[in-house]
């Protein structure tokens, strides 16, 4: 049990928090719909089969707070395998036209607003046949400030540069090596300024997330007493029911994920519209995408 939480913290630290696996079901009630970053269990009574889970992280568009009746902005299924300790972000443009379970078809992004992160895992898991364990929300507010309390730098190298004044007001120089908490929230925001748009955001959003999970590892591997940092921010930016031994001895088993083991891949969709609506539509090419993830819980 230790092992396999371990991996899902591994996951959620790379949106800078961790999910409460010791705690109760998550609810619809006022602390955890004010929390800055919120998380839970999808299935109460299920447990992961063969050492595989797989958590969706929601990235909401609310300014202030973390309201779970706010459309998403990213929308990513991570998955690891504790066997293998290989994992996989598959990620999904907002604009996605899908089925939402009960409520007709949309975009991604909607199933949040319509139904909270109860229905955003409802749809994740109808579109790719993926039984999903956990699920995570995060906003603006708890994404810059966690970042901000674990050092204000993220390595990730931005080669060709981001300037996009009139949208996520990055101002990122080429070859930039590292983002600090506002650089970092810009870069996964920006969509205007990119030539693939959504699609290359949504990419970008997981390539911050492995570049979270690189930076734990190296925190750690360069001083132990680093883990007491990435604990207090933790507690301070999430909903959180793990007791702060067990939540070090997660800690501890997380810096043994590799970043470079953990895959990151975006649907295959082709622009189209809906209507008035400019969306995406996801390609048959994607079951096998889904299948693979599936069976081995990495990519």
């Amino acid at each position: 049990m230790i092992k396999r939480a371990a991996v899902l913290i591994a996951l959620i630290t790379a949106v800078c928090v961790f999910v409460p696996i010791a705690g109760s079901r998550s609810g619809s009630g006022s602390s955890m719909a004010a929390a800055p970053v919120t998380g839970g269990r999808v299935h109460a009574d299920h447990q992961p089969e063969d050492g595989k889970i797989f958590v969706l992280i929601l990235g909401s568009d609310a300014r202030s707070g973390n309201p779970t009746n706010s459309r998403a902005d990213a929308v990513h299924l991570a998955g690891i395998n504790t066997k293998t300790m290989k994992g996989g972000i598959l990620n999904f443009p907002r604009d996605s036209w899908v089925n939402i379970p009960g409520s007709g078809t949309a975009r991604i992004n909607e199933a949040l607003y319509r139904g909270g992160p109860e229905l955003a895992v409802r749809t994740v898991e109808s579109i790719t046949g993926i039984q999903i364990d956990y699920w995570l929300l995060t906003a603006f507010e708890g994404f810059q400030s966690a970042v901000k309390d674990l050092g204000n730098e993220v390595p990730l190298e931005v080669k060709q540069g981001m300037h996009d004044p009139g949208g996520s007001g990055a101002d990122i120089e080429p070859n930039t090596k590292s983002l600090n908490g506002a650089d970092s929230l810009a870069f996964v925001r920006t969509r205007k300024s990119l030539p693939g748009g959504d699609v290359t955001r949504t990419s970008n959003q997981a390539r911050f997330l492995i570049a979270l999970l690189r930076k734990l590892r190296t925190d750690i591997g360069r001083s132990p007493g680093r883990m007491f940092d990435w604990m207090t921010a933790t507690r301070k930016w999430t909903h959180l029911d793990i007791p702060p031994h067990e939540l070090f001895q997660l800690g501890v088993l997380t810096s043994q994920v590799k970043s470079q083991d953990v895959g990151n891949v975006t649907v295959p969709v082709q622009v189209g519209s809906a209507g008035a609506a400019s969306v995406v539509f996801i390609q048959p090419g994607a079951q096998a995408i889904y299948d693979r993830f599936k069976k081995n819980g990495s990519l």
